[in-house]
Order: C-alpha cells, then structure tokens, then sequence
C-alpha cells in the first residue's frame, strides 16, 4: 500500500513539473521558430527570394517584418514568412554588407518573433551590371579593354557608387556645337575642370572617331597635371569602329594619388567639338608618350570627344 501511494504521489509531482517546465518554455505558445542566417550574392533583381523563415504552430500563423537595416531592403510573404528582395539598389557589398531583420511571427493565441541575417556576397559590380559584354569582360585578362554597347556604358555610371564623369561632361559631349577631325596623331587632355578625383580609378571609356580598325588608340592618366606625368592606363583600346566607341577596363588598379588628368593617344584623327570657354593641351606625334614628355601644344574653344568614369570606390 505504501508503495502504490508513493507511487501515484511520484507520478503527481512528476507531471506537476512537467506543466511547470511547458509554461516557462516557447512550447506553451504553441509557436516554434528557427532564426535565418544565409549568404546571398549582391545585386540580385528586384523580387528575388532570399530565404524563408522556418515556424511551426498548431494554428495559422502570420508573418511581418518588425524591424531591418537597411529600412525597405526585404519584404515577406505573410502566410508563409519568404523573404524576398524589396529594394535591390540595397544589396550593395560596399555600403551593406549586411542585411538583417527582425520578423514577428503570431497565431490566434501568441506572437514571437525570429531574426534574419543575410551576408552579402562580394562580387565584381562591373561583371554584375553588364549584359550583352559580359562575357567577354569575364574571360578578359586584367588590364584588358573590353567593347561594351552604350546602354552598358550609362548603366555603369547609374549604378556603380561614387561615379564621376571626368574630361569632358555630357553638355559638352552631346552639345550640337560644330565637330570636325583632327589632323594628326596626338596625345591630348581637355583643359576644361573635368578631372579625376583624389583616390579614384578610371574603369570606363568612350570615345568619337571617323576611322575604323584602329588598333593602336590608348587611354591616358596623369597624377601630376594637364600637360605631363601621362602614362597608359591598361593596354590598347579595343578596334575602333566609326562613330562611338565604348569600353570598360578589366581590373582597373591604377588609383590616383592626386587629383588625376584623363587623355587619349589617338593614333590616327580625333572628333574634337567647337565648345567657347574651353581648352586643350596636346603633342603631336605618331607615337604615344609617356611621363617624359610634356603636351606643350594648346587649343582654345574645344575639346576632344571622350569621356571616363571614375570612383572612389572600387568595387570589382
């Protein structure tokens, strides 16, 4: 008898506990949840899933998005917790590494919550906002000129951080100011303010031409001013075509260490534009020069048609 009673008071306490322990517990929600933490590449499109929050309940649960940095980056399915991107100008490596969140998760009778951390994989951008080039960069050697179409051209200076248009601006550009040929082979730079910035790398350029098939045309960058200090920057421009040229530089690594200057060897005739106000610093020869020579030659009211982009940030 005094078994059977210690036995049935065994079992009481036993099952006592054991409601106590279900109280304290997330059990006595009736919501079990599981925090998310993945990588995930930059760039993505607008939409793409990122992950989906793991929850198990009785019930019906619903799901929302309580707090994240960077605010708007995700947005979540509230039946069923998958995250997707919301703004993917956010998924930046070089301004967001990381992406997180804190998601509410509710049924009839409680609410939790979860977290989300996404780390943002490091790619090259360049590689990431090209389209119809891309492959061609991609099998490219660094320091390699790759042709790239107009539309991939002004997509880079929208999406990349920190661009800078530098040795001619787009009104001078595109302005319907008379244009006519060069008649030598030069190296030039436009005096015009267009410069480099400070720290920057040129990874991009367009240029105008009336030949085709030129294969000697090069890209120059100076660190010390507008008439000298030039050196190649990568190697020779793609074939020229007639009209605009527009090309991307495969690991640019030639950063400016002071305020930098951007010119042209053009090896056969340049596209140069009546602009009042500017100017130009030029050497004929039939050669490209470098650092040891200066461009003592200067023209007034016009500037050579190219263009550079620049940035502060390199993010390939």
């Amino acid at each position: 008898m005094k078994v059977l009673r210690f036995l049935i008071i065994s079992i009481f306490l036993l099952s006592l506990y054991n409601c106590s322990s279900n109280d304290d517990s997330g059990e006595s929600k009736g919501i079990h949840v599981k925090n998310l933490v993945t990588n995930f590449d930059e760039n993505p499109n607008d939409g793409a899933v990122v992950g989906t929050i793991q929850a198990v309940s009785k019930n019906i649960l619903s799901f929302s998005i309580s707090f994240q940095t960077p605010a708007g980056a995700l947005g979540i399915n509230p039946s069923t917790g998958e995250l997707k991107v919301a703004n993917a100008t956010l998924f930046d490596f070089e301004t967001n590494p990381v992406i997180s969140a804190t998601i509410s998760i509710a049924d009839l009778n409680s609410t939790t919550s979860a977290t989300a951390t996404i780390n943002l994989n490091d790619l090259d951008d360049i590689a990431s906002f090209l389209s119809t080039s891309k492959g061609n960069y991609l099998a490219a050697a660094d320091g390699k000129w790759i042709s790239i179409t107009a539309a991939e051209y002004n997509t880079l200076a929208f999406s990349l951080n920190n661009v800078t248009k530098v040795a001619t601006s787009d009104t001078e550009y595109d302005s319907s100011e008379t244009s006519s040929d060069s008649s030598l082979a030069f190296t030039g730079a436009n005096n015009n303010g267009m410069t480099i910035p400070n720290n920057s790398y040129v990874f991009a350029f367009k240029y105008y031409t009336s030949n085709l098939g030129v294969t000697t045309n090069k890209a120059k960058q100076s660190n010390t001013s507008i008439s000298d200090g030039y050196m190649d920057l990568g190697g020779t421009l793609p074939p020229s075509i007639i009209g605009e040229n527009y090309m991307v530089l495969k690991g640019s690594h030639s950063q400016t260490t002071n305020t930098g200057f951007l010119g042209i060897y053009q090896s056969q005739t340049m596209r140069i534009k009546s602009i009042s106000g500017t100017s130009y610093n030029y050497y004929n020869s039939s050669t490209s020069i470098n650092d040891s020579n200066t461009l003592p030659s200067t023209g007034i009211n016009a500037v050579f048609l190219y263009q550079g982009l620049s940035t502060t940030q390199k993010q390939w």
